[in-house]
């Protein structure tokens, strides 16, 4: 008896891996990295592999999360697979031997729960002097100043019954400068001087 419990404690502390994360209570999440973290001794491993293992589907899956492990840091963090993680019950995380000895198992957590993430993240913006309203969908432009480019003011004028666009008495754009009127006042001097020239002469 003596010697079976001997050999019993030496298999115990031969391999005295422990995973303390995840556990039943914190479980993972769908988003981001996850946390292993594990206790071990002397005689334990230098390295080893982790195993993310589902029992409650068939047929079961694993899926290797880090391989060659450092077993001296005791936690690290864990990205997910290439599929993403997959948001369900009855996983459990196994620190196994290496990729190619799935089933050597060194230790193995309690079973876990990977929940779906409900945190997002929401982002707005506003661009120069253009708002938009996401409620209505409509997008707002503040009104022109009413002026051009040479900073003169401009004048719409009005519209007619039949919306012809007619100028407002602003519109001086066919009136002569009195420098264009001066000018035409002594040409007609000029002329009315030759007449009367003409005249005596005949």
């Amino acid at each position: 008896m003596r010697a079976v419990a001997v050999l019993l404690a030496l298999a115990s502390s031969a391999f005295a891996f422990t995973v303390t994360e995840p556990t039943n209570s914190t479980g993972w999440t769908t988003s981001g990295p996850n946390v292993v973290a594990w206790t071990a001794v002397s005689t334990d491993r230098a390295n080893f592999t982790i195993v993310l293992d589902n029992q409650s589907v068939f047929p079961e899956t694993k899926q290797v999360l880090a391989a060659l492990v450092d077993t001296s840091l005791g936690k690290i963090t864990v990205n997910p697979p290439s599929g993403g993680w997959k948001a369900g019950s009855g996983f459990r995380v196994n620190l196994v031997q290496d990729a190619e000895n799935l089933n050597s198992l060194l230790a193995q957590s309690d079973m876990f729960t990977i929940s779906s993430s409900t945190s997002s993240t929401f982002s707005s913006a506003t661009s120069g002097s253009v708002s938009a309203s996401a409620g209505s969908g409509t997008l707002t432009v503040p009104a022109s100043s009413g002026t051009g480019s040479s900073g003169s003011s401009v004048s719409s004028g009005s519209t007619d019954s039949t919306g012809a666009l007619n100028p407002t008495s602003s519109d001086t754009s066919t009136t002569p400068t009195n420098g264009a009127a001066t000018s035409m006042g002594k040409q007609a001097g000029l002329f009315a001087g030759l007449a009367l020239l003409g005249a005596f002469l005949a």
